[in-house]
């Protein structure tokens, strides 16, 4: 009897404790939670925002939507407000009468960039007339979206995108707090293009010609295979960027190795398996012709509605590293050297299920972009390949396709085999210039 009031009297001052701590607790969330928000008690009550559309690509942020204001409107911007600090972000807006129409870019690789925001909570709100405020609520079918930045200094934040109310208004809430990188998640994939079943172009090259062939050997010069010179200026790729601190993923290292296309950490898949912001598809060009082909230099493929200063970089900075020049062909050119190849009507033929023309034609831009590059291997359409898991996306990489050179021409091909790490270092400083002018 001595013993159990022992451990009574004990136990009653820990619990009553216990009972403090949590009553001072919750009464201090309770309180000063709620006062910590009060400023969005200032948003219009009966009218929020439409977002339509949103989507991580890269590194920034796209957002779509509309608003009906029956007010005259002189301005309005759309903002990241914690109460005490307002950020104002991309915005353009057109309006029909009273129903306005909003976007944060004509461009998808343009928009929020997610990198520069600073750590705290924020609330997405379009301020009118400097004095209105307009919450959003989510029309999409897209939930929370979760990005880590690009690694720098060895150091990342984490960006949770909520989807939230506070008293009955919806809401967006950006929460962003520096957090180690997991280590399923990475900054670049880099794709060096086909593999050991698939090796692309082969020649025979003997140092004063060169021969395209249709096999794997030569009756006499060095056999040649695209995927092991992809490979060789991807793995250089890879080490200068990991020296520069980047955290780099890769669709193969070895000369033997397969790579599947739409399965897990494939060609196509990789970039978003890994939470990667880039993606660099390494590849050389060919006309595949007999005899040597008057068509040289390297070639850029880009997504369609890319703003083209990442493309013009990696141009200018081929240019001097590999001491290489864009390509003259016209076809498909926006820029010359800088191309959007979407399909044709002629292409799709019979696949208009699958096909359409405002689909870029090659997989490693079209699939790994989801929803902002209009992917589209649903597992469906085109039932001789597995579905890409990554289709429907809306947080994707940012897909990059470069043709180095034309290896059957004589003098690209002397130039790739001489100077592999000159490549490398050109798309390594354009991505350095990308990344770091933010």
């Amino acid at each position: 009897m001595k013993k159990s009031q022992k451990y009574l009297s004990t136990l009653v001052p820990f619990i009553c404790l216990l009972i403090l701590v949590f009553t001072i607790y919750f009464g201090y969330m309770l309180f000063f939670g709620h006062r910590k928000l009060s400023f969005l008690e200032d948003v219009e009550s009966n009218n929020y925002a439409s977002i339509t559309h949103y989507a991580i690509y890269g590194i920034h942020l796209n957002i779509q939507g509309n608003i009906n204001i029956d007010d005259e409107v002189n301005d309005m911007k759309l903002i990241l407000s914690n109460g005490k600090k307002e950020l104002e972000l991309p915005f353009i807006y057109t309006n029909n009468g009273s129903n306005y129409t909003f976007k944060t870019s004509h461009y998808i690789n343009e928009g929020i960039v997610l990198d520069n925001l600073p750590k705290g909570e924020y609330y997405l709100l379009i301020k009118v007339n400097n004095k209105k405020y307009y919450s959003v609520q989510n029309k999409t079918t897209y939930e929370n979206l979760e990005y880590y930045t690009i690694t720098n200094n060895k150091k990342n934040n984490k960006i949770n995108i909520e989807w939230n109310t506070y008293d009955e208004c919806p809401t967006l809430r950006f929460s962003i707090k520096e957090e180690k990188l997991p280590s399923d998640v990475y900054d670049i994939t880099l794709d060096p293009g086909h593999d050991a079943v698939d090796p692309g172009m082969t020649v025979c090259y003997d140092g004063k010609s060169v021969i395209p062939i249709h096999s794997n050997s030569c009756s006499s010069g060095e056999l040649i295979k695209e995927s092991d010179l992809n490979l060789v200026v991807s793995l250089k790729l890879k080490e200068l960027l990991e020296r520069d601190g980047y955290k780099v993923s890769i669709t193969r290292d070895d000369y033997q190795d397969e790579v599947d296309v739409y399965a897990p950490m494939g060609s196509a898949t990789m970039a978003n398996d890994t939470h990667s912001k880039l993606n660099l598809a390494i590849h050389h060009n060919s006309l595949g012709a007999t005899v040597n082909n008057d068509y040289l230099g390297f070639e850029i493929y880009i997504a369609n509605d890319t703003e083209t200063t990442f493309a013009e970089s990696l141009l200018n900075n081929l240019k001097k590293s590999a001491n290489a020049y864009p390509s003259h062909k016209e076809k498909y050119a926006i820029i010359p050297g800088i191309y959007q190849r979407y399909f044709s009507e002629e292409e799709i033929g019979s696949e208009e299920y699958y096909w359409n023309t405002s689909m870029i034609y090659y997989y490693n831009i079209r699939e790994v972009g989801g929803i902002s590059t209009h992917a589209a291997q649903d597992g469906i359409g085109r039932p001789e390949y597995p579905k890409n898991e990554h289709y429907l996306s809306n947080n994707t990489a940012e897909p990059y396709l470069l043709e180095l050179g034309y290896m059957d021409n004589l003098n690209d091909l002397k130039n790739i085999m001489d100077n592999p790490l000159g490549y490398a270092e050109g798309i390594k400083n354009a991505i350095n210039e990308y990344l770091k002018a933010l």
